[in-house]
């Protein structure tokens, strides 16, 4: 790499492919020369409200142009992008702002009946200072102004300022923190820097996605999640690829976007896959652009890799693989010669860049064969915990590799199974579920005494939280106000499908929740 910086690379891509589409959408079409100039203009425009190199700024809200445009203003700007999912509730967005001490977030106005503002108005973050609505026209108020009341500020600082902005940015500038929940209940931080970017996009690009000009991407996963940022949008810009953001899922909409703009290159959890294999419109709709369909975040069965082959005809390759955040993006992935069992049982191999094993208990290399903890090792692996030192120096080995708490095995062929969490993690239709987290929120609920959480195997999703409640003497508390209570609390793939009221707890001999026994239960 001769430039390590993420923002410059992008500048790079943009004015090689000025005149092709960057980012279609309902707002129309955006040339990579358009982005650039947006970009642009935003970063002047922080600039102007004294945004310095390395401040923090939120973006929450739902795939769109303004979204990406923002992202990238904010790393032209010199400071660090923090997305924040937009399942998340305001108590959840708190604590990861007030961590960040985030000084500008970028939201939307609504998703459905929730207000992104009005929750962030709601709560004590001292540390914000602008709310910019992405969408509408936002109706410009103490701290919450529009975009385009953000644009206009763009006119204070000039090109030269920002030019000397981009200039002074080097490969070690943290460039975006991503929150990922741990076993500790609190979300913690995953700095990444430039150079770590930089890497990591051109492993996805090189190894799994192999993008052109000609590609066009049409990114399901959400833009706050690593597989719709860096392995999304991010490395899209960076190689000319065609962007359509999907900010919510149809099966039968996708179908038609697919047929009518060509796409190439398709990631989906496996619900969005089934969705497209069960569509009755399917069958009738021209698939034989896309070349990559590539599912993953819980396994799937060999039945779905047969009908998705189908589905899309012989020249699709069906790839699954098995990423984290605090790697920056894939670890291990299955490649185009494999065959429906590999791409259905395990994650595939390690990449390139990484180094991957299986150790015990005593984080010694295990047999081919053996279960055990995967752990990783690379250039673009988390060098630290935002702000916590005491998660970081429990999330390595002695000789450096990250623990990720995934348990598996590896094969002969070098192919990784995961077989489950160590950290007692599960996977809600693709997204990462911490019972630690979950029952943290949970004893806020009036009349609970003790709440545990586990994952349960759900048909659709791939499994589904169910919580097991002790009440507090004299409470009149009901399955269905546990999950109303979460539904306003918590981003909903995070609330339990189903709630069991016990006398108590079973416990083991250290007084810790015996688990194994509630899953043993029906």
């Amino acid at each position: 790499m001769t430039d390590q910086s993420i923002y410059r690379r992008f500048q790079q891509s943009a004015r090689t492919h000025a005149d092709r589409i960057a980012i279609r959408s309902a707002l129309g079409d955006l040339t990579y020369a358009g982005l650039e100039q947006s970009s642009r203009e935003l970063g002047r425009a922080l600039m102007a409200l004294g945004i310095k190199r390395g401040d923090r700024i939120a973006i929450w809200g739902v795939n769109s142009q303004p979204w990406a445009e923002a992202g990238l203003g904010i790393q032209g700007a010199g400071a660090t992008l923090v997305p924040i999912g937009t399942r998340l509730r305001g108590r959840e967005a708190e604590g990861i702002l007030n961590d960040a001490a985030a000084r500008i977030v970028f939201c939307d106005e609504k998703f459905g009946d929730f207000s992104y503002v009005e929750a962030l108005l709601e709560r004590d973050i001292p540390s914000l200072e602008t709310i910019v609505v992405l969408d509408g026209s936002g109706g410009d108020s103490g701290k919450v102004i529009s975009l385009a009341a953000l644009r206009a500020r763009s006119a204070e600082v000039e090109e030269a300022a920002l030019d000397r902005r981009i200039a002074e940015a080097t490969g070690d500038d943290i460039v975006d923190i991503i929150f990922t929940s741990g076993t500790t209940g609190k979300p913690k931080g995953v700095p990444m820097t430039s150079e770590q970017s930089l890497i990591a996009c051109e492993a996805q690009r090189n190894e799994l996605t192999r993008f052109t000009p000609d590609d066009v991407f049409a990114i399901t996963y959400p833009f706050a999640h690593n597989a719709g940022y860096r392995a999304g949008w991010q490395v899209a810009v960076l190689y000319g690829v065609r962007i359509l953001p999907v900010s919510t899922f149809h099966p039968g909409d996708l179908l038609r976007m697919i047929e009518r703009e060509g796409v190439t290159f398709l990631p989906t959890a496996p619900p969005v896959a089934q969705g497209i294999i069960d569509h009755p419109d399917r069958p009738n709709v021209n698939l034989n652009s896309v070349r990559i369909v590539a599912t993953g975040g819980t396994t799937i069965p060999v039945r779905q890799v047969e009908e998705l082959r189908d589905a899309f005809g012989p020249g699709t390759q069906v790839q699954t693989g098995y990423g984290l955040t605090e790697t920056a993006g894939s670890v291990t992935s299955t490649m185009p010669e494999d065959g429906p069992a590999v791409v259905a049982k395990t994650v595939g191999r390690a990449l390139s860049m990484l180094e991957v094993k299986i150790v015990g208990p005593d984080h010694k290399e295990l047999p081919v064969g053996e279960v055990g903890e995967i752990v990783v090792k690379g250039p673009q692996v988390l060098k630290g915990y935002y702000n916590n030192p005491e998660a970081t120096a429990a999330a390595f080995t002695k000789d450096g590799f990250f623990l990720t708490g995934d348990a598996g095995w590896v094969d002969e062929h070098g192919n990784y199974s995961i077989t489950d969490r160590i950290k007692d993690m599960y996977l809600v239709g693709g997204f990462n579920c911490y019972p630690a987290e979950i029952e943290g929120m949970m004893q806020g609920i009036p009349g609970v005494a003790r709440v545990a959480v586990i994952g349960v195997d759900d048909q659709r999703l791939g499994q589904v939280g169910r919580a097991f409640i002790v009440k507090s003497p004299g409470a009149e508390l009901t399955e269905e106000d546990v999950i109303a209570w979460c539904r306003k609390e918590m981003a909903n793939y995070k609330v339990p499908r189903s709630v069991r009221f016990l006398d108590a707890l079973p416990l083991n001999a250290t007084g810790k929740v015996a688990k194994v026994e509630l899953r043993a239960m029906d």
